[in-house]
Order: C-alpha cells, then sequence, then structure tokens
C-alpha cells in the first residue's frame, strides 16, 4: 500500500509500506494492505511504518489519516 506523511511545510514520507501504526486517541491502531476506508484524527505519539522486516517511527503532535484503496495519506505535526 502507499503511504504519504506530510507536514505543513514538507513532506515527511512518501512510498509503499506494508503496515502503519498510527497513535489513536483510544491506543494505537494499525493499517494493513486492503484496509476498510477510514479518516480518522490521532493524537501524540509515534507513527511506525514498516517496509519488509525494516521499521521507521517518527514522532508526531498528532494530526489526521485517511484510507481508501490502499492509499494511506498522513497531515501532521512533527515533533521537534
Amino acid at each position: 500500500m502507499h503511504l504519504s506523511i506530510i507536514a505543513p511545510n514538507r513532506r515527511l514520507f512518501n512510498g509503499e509500506v506494508d503496515s502503519v501504526m498510527l497513535p489513536g486517541a483510544l491506543g494505537p491502531f494499525q493499517v494493513l494492505s486492503d484496509h476498510a476506508p477510514t479518516l480518522s484524527s490521532f493524537i501524540a505519539g509515534k507513527i511506525t511504518y514498516t517496509v519488509g522486516s525494516t521499521s521507521s517511527s517518527l514522532s508526531v503532535k498528532g494530526g489526521f489519516t485517511s484510507v481508501a484503496n490502499n492509499q494511506v495519506r498522513v497531515v501532521c505535526e512533527p515533533s521537534v
């Protein structure tokens, strides 16, 4: 699936991933291939995405995500 992570002033990530974990208000939630369409906000924490056996993470202050047709779009404010 394709993941785009965008901050107000730059693109933080754009590429194919196997999974994405986001810090939901009620707990972390994972997005996998063929996930149901979703629109959600998320809280401060870490976004973790996995490509093969490699995981990367990004600390964020919060944001929004939309999931549809194996496209995950994240708009967030990165933590410094």
